[in-house]
């Protein structure tokens, strides 16, 4: 698999974007589980759950949000999962316990650099594309 200073063209500007975003959704989302902890500390590492999910669906807005997310969380690791199998990344699981673990923004962006990743190395070594179709009938298939 290339890395970043390997990959050129489209592919380095979508690897770019993903891993900033990734990198950018980790911090937010981190600062914001550390306010969080912070904040609730003294309820203990089950209650810190506890008061998460408590406060996650205390109303329709909150609900309403958090089932979007789960929802979308969802149909992305099944995306996820056929995507790792068509261009063999591994450890896919990961980037799905990632989503709920810190944020969906972080652990799905970081699966889709490691996507784009093994995609230029897969055109990297691919032949050159096949000269365009030609106009007359094929002769060889009778």
């Amino acid at each position: 698999m290339p890395r970043l200073g390997e990959v050129h063209g489209r592919d380095r500007a979508l690897c770019m974007f993903y891993g900033l975003f990734s990198a950018a959704g980790s911090c937010v989302m981190g600062a914001l589980a550390v306010d969080f902890v912070v904040d609730h500390v003294h309820d203990g590492p089950f209650g810190l759950i506890r008061t998460f999910m408590r406060d996650a669906l205390t109303n329709p807005a909150a609900r309403f949000i958090y089932a979007d997310l789960f929802l979308v969380w969802a149909a992305l690791a099944g995306f996820m999962v056929v995507e790792a199998r068509r261009h063999g990344i591994r450890h896919v699981w990961a980037y799905i316990i990632g989503a709920p673990a810190l944020a969906l923004c972080a652990s799905f962006t970081a699966f889709m650099y490691v996507r784009q990743l093994k995609i230029a190395a897969a055109a990297a070594g691919a032949p050159s594309p096949a000269p365009a179709a030609s106009h007359e009938p094929t002769r060889g298939m009778q």
